[in-house]
This record gives structure tokens, C-alpha cells and sequence, in this order.
């Protein structure tokens, strides 16, 4: 007897876990809110850890990933309860919007069952489970938005990024990196320049690393429009002093390289800019040393940290290395389909 109560007691555990899943099935008002009450209560919990503890946010998506999963099948089944189409639960994945329209769909009386296609749930079920999936992946790979020209010409305003999640211990000079702002607590994307125990210097706008300049290799004038980037709408600055919106934008292009192996281009606007001279730097231990590609638009290592500057970036502030753009945008938006760069999709970076 006592085998039977155990094995019914587990049967009805796992048909109350399958039940949250089921794209067919039904729930009733109560059922609605408690889960609404419930995923509403943990995200907030999760955000608000996210905030306090920025170093474990990313462990946190897979997490508000499966809430939002738990959260849309229940809108799908009360959607069913009330004899409604599941595929209005996708409005409640709107921001701000889906909030109220989990609230309305909620408050629907019990009506007659939804007789939905069972292939459409299928389909609707799998693509819970990619959702599923993308967020596990999240813990491993981070995606960032590019807002500023700190780094052209090879990342540009409104490139959207892959970034893997590494140790600083296996980054090499000459790779991209997102890392958290010693002091802004803000997360930056700059080029690796200085490992510890590197001495790094510029002058004449060149990068001398361990007392050996950095050779650059003239390209072609990097071109663009005089015109607003971003959601700032921000112009770029040129070697020409306020040239007319829609004008060519021009700057001085070289390829740099580094000592062993691997180049890249940067960008030259002056030869007399404020860190185009610098101090002899030596990166402390722990630390590393980064500059922008666009040199003389760039507030890198260059600038102490009181000035506002990034001085040396300690180890346990990198986040990874940039791997992939996957789209970019050239407007104020990057919601602006019509805007997009085509020759930018799933583009390595170097």
C-alpha cells in the first residue's frame, strides 16, 4: 500500500510538471495567476540579484528563460480554457504590452475548449523548447549592441555581437575584448593591446610595445557620411572640421600589426591629439592594457581612471572576446530593418 501512495504520489508530480508544458492543454483562472503571480515574483527576484551581483547576471538568463517559457504556455492554456486561439500568447511576450495581456487573459471566464491543431501546438512547442535552448547558450556566449565609433573601422555603430564568455588568462594582444569599466561599472569593447609586464607607449600616434613600434601599413581613406549614428544620433568626427551633414567623412586608414602575428586596421584623425604622446605605460601584474581602433576617438588605457579614462583593466573585469557581428544597423535604430548593413551579417571579427 505503501509502494502504491509512493508511485501516485510521483505520477501526479509528473503530470503537474508535464502539464506546464502542454501546448493542448487547458488552466483555469487560478491556475493563470498563481503561475503569474509566481514567474512575475522570481523575475523580479532575478533581476534584482542581476543588479546587486553583475558578476552572476549571466547565470541568471537561463533561469528568466524558463519562466518565460512556463509563463506562455500557461497564457496558452488559459487562451484554450476560454475557447481561444494559443496564438494570441505571443502578445504577452511584448514589453510593457504583455504584462496587461497576460492580466486580461487571465481574468476570461472558462468557456469552450479550444479544439486547436495538434501539429500547430507541436510546432509551437518546439519552438518553446529553441527558446529553451538560446537561452542555455546564453550562460556561454554574451550579445551586445555596439553605440559608439571607439572601435573603427572594424566594429561600427549598431553592429550586434557575439561574445563568448573567456578567461583573461587566454586572451592574446590583438583580440577584442568586452570587459566591465574599473570604475563606471559600465561594459566597454576595446582592442588588447598590453599583457602584464608590457611597456606601452605612443608617439606620433604609434603604439611602441616593448620598445618596438607597432608597424602600420597605409589603406585606402576610410569613408563615411557626415550624419547621426546610433540612438544619439551622434555624427562622426572627421579630418575635416564640421563638414556638412551628408558630406564624406574622411580618416586616415592603417593596417597595424602585432609582433606575433595577426593585424588589423585603425583609424587616424590627427597626428596632434591629446594621447597621441603618451607616458611610458608598464602594465602591472593582473592587469591589461586597451586602445580603440579609432585612435584619436577612443577614451581607453590611455587616460587614467580620474580623468574618467580606463587606466589598466584588472583580470576579473574581462567578460569575453568578441567572436561574430550577427547583424548591424546604420540608423538610430537597430529595429530598422530598412537600415541594416547587408554585407555585415554573421561577420567574423579580427
Amino acid at each position: 500500500m505503501i509502494g502504491d501512495a509512493a508511485g501516485l504520489r510521483m505520477t501526479q508530480i509528473q503530470s503537474l510538471f508535464t502539464s506546464l508544458f502542454d501546448m493542448n492543454g487547458t488552466a483555469s483562472r487560478t491556475r493563470g495567476w498563481l503561475v503569474f503571480g509566481i514567474c512575475t515574483a522570481a523575475t523580479l527576484g532575478f533581476l534584482a540579484l542581476a543588479i546587486a551581483r553583475p558578476d552572476v547576471a549571466r547565470w541568471l538568463f537561463p533561469l528568466l528563460g524558463l519562466l518565460t517559457v512556463v509563463q506562455t504556455v500557461a497564457v496558452v492554456q488559459r487562451l484554450h480554457d476560454a475557447g481561444r486561439s494559443g496564438y494570441w500568447s505571443w502578445i504577452s511576450l511584448v514589453p510593457l504590452l504583455g504584462i496587461f495581456a497576460i492580466m486580461a487573459i487571465n481574468a476570461l471566464p472558462s468557456g469552450t475548449p479550444w479544439l486547436g491543431n495538434t501539429k500547430a501546438g507541436r510546432l509551437g512547442l518546439g519552438a518553446l523548447w529553441l527558446f529553451v535552448a538560446l537561452c542555455c547558450v546564453r550562460v556561454f556566449v554574451g550579445a551586445y549592441w555596439i553605440p559608439s565609433g571607439s572601435m573603427k573601422p572594424t566594429l561600427l555603430v549598431g553592429d550586434y555581437l557575439l561574445v563568448p564568455y573567456v578567461s583573461a588568462h587566454n586572451l592574446q594582444r590583438g583580440d577584442i575584448v568586452v570587459f566591465r569599466h574599473p570604475t563606471a561599472k559600465t561594459d566597454f569593447i576595446k582592442r588588447l593591446i598590453g599583457l602584464p609586464g608590457d611597456t606601452v607607449q605612443m608617439q606620433n600616434g604609434k603604439v611602441i610595445l616593448n620598445g618596438a613600434e607597432l608597424p602600420q601599413t597605409p589603406l585606402a581613406p576610410f569613408i563615411e557620411s557626415t550624419a547621426g549614428q546610433g540612438p544619439t544620433g551622434h555624427r562622426p568626427r572627421c579630418q575635416e572640421i564640421r563638414p556638412d551633414v551628408g558630406a564624406e567623412c574622411l580618416k586616415l586608414q592603417a593596417q597595424e600589426s602585432q609582433p606575433k602575428g595577426g593585424s588589423y586596421a585603425v583609424l587616424n584623425i590627427t597626428d596632434t591629439g591629446p594621447a597621441d604622446a603618451t607616458p611610458l605605460f608598464t602594465v602591472p601584474p593582473g592587469h591589461l592594457f586597451f586602445l580603440g581602433d579609432n585612435r584619436d576617438n577612443s577614451f581607453d588605457s590611455r587616460f587614467d581612471q580620474p580623468s574618467g579614462g580606463l587606466g589598466f583593466v584588472p583580470f576579473d573585469n574581462v567578460i569575453g572576446r568578441v567572436w561574430r557581428i550577427v547583424f548591424s544597423a546604420a540608423g538610430t535604430s537597430m529595429f530598422d530593418i530598412s537600415s541594416w548593413r547587408t554585407d555585415r551579417y554573421w561577420k567574423a571579427v579580427e
